[in-house]
């Protein structure tokens, strides 16, 4: 039987019979994780307040006996975000990075990141007055290059020529590299962008979420970030947004 302690931000919370609780929480030591609350409904003493969605929770676990599920033995709430909650222009995105976040498959060696990506952004929509409409979208490439997946952006890879706003280059999905004009899209899928959405790009991948707040490029940048993002989530992680939810495709 294994016992500890765990930090958490809380995903979702489903019930089973009358008083218990199953929690789906990341960690970020041990990723993903799904515990028992037994008692949770009632219980004001283990869980005082923190047994909802979008919580920053510290846990006590320990395993059945037979090591087969988790247990939640007590909570403390470390942070709640009651701005984010009461506000229905804020919570709706953040949802929306829920949702895409707990699809993703995250290794255990990108947890650390990844918890951070996440906390971080719970606080963007707790703490900021202004929020870029894309930032759901830069969520997602967040998370898909923090896992491994980021994209070169600097240079083309055929010549290495700077890539500047004025070279009309192409970003490759499959290959997770930018051409200049002149090499173009030799082999894969080729998406002419501008300079402007690569600088988007390039901040997501090198500045934390707090930075992408004054993001707001006009319409023909945003759908560029926007067909860049969904093609590379699309074919490097297998998610896509289907009936209501992100699935695996």
């Amino acid at each position: 039987m294994m016992e500890f302690t765990e930090r958490g931000l809380i995903l979702k919370v489903g019930r089973f019979r009358e008083y218990d609780l199953w929690v789906r929480f990341f960690s970020p030591l041990r990723g993903m994780l799904t515990a028992f609350a037994f008692g949770g409904r009632k219980s004001r003493k283990r869980f005082c307040g923190c047994l909802d969605p979008m919580n920053h929770v510290l846990f006590k676990l320990k395993s059945n006996r037979t090591g087969n599920y988790l247990c939640l033995q007590e909570g403390s709430l470390v942070q709640a975000y009651p701005r984010l909650r009461r506000d229905p222009q804020r919570l709706g995105p953040a949802v929306n990075c829920l949702k895409f976040f707990e699809a993703v498959h995250v290794e255990p060696q990108g947890a650390g990141a990844a918890y951070d990506l996440l906390k971080d952004t719970l606080e963007v929509f707790e703490s900021q007055d202004q929020i870029s409409s894309l930032f759901p979208l830069l969520f997602r490439a967040g998370t898909a290059f923090g896992q491994g997946y980021a994209p070169k952006l600097d240079a083309c890879f055929q010549c290495g020529k700077n890539i500047t706003a004025s070279a009309a280059p192409y970003f490759l999905v499959e290959q997770g590299h930018v051409r200049c004009a002149s090499c173009g899209p030799k082999h894969g899928k080729g998406l002419e962008v501008s300079g402007q959405t690569l600088e988007i790009l390039k901040r997501v991948r090198t500045s934390p979420p707090m930075d992408w707040c004054d993001l707001r490029p006009g319409p023909e940048v945003g759908r560029q970030c926007f067909e860049v993002v969904e093609n590379f989530v699309r074919y490097h992680l297998g998610l896509a947004w289907e009936n209501g939810r992100f699935q695996k495709i």
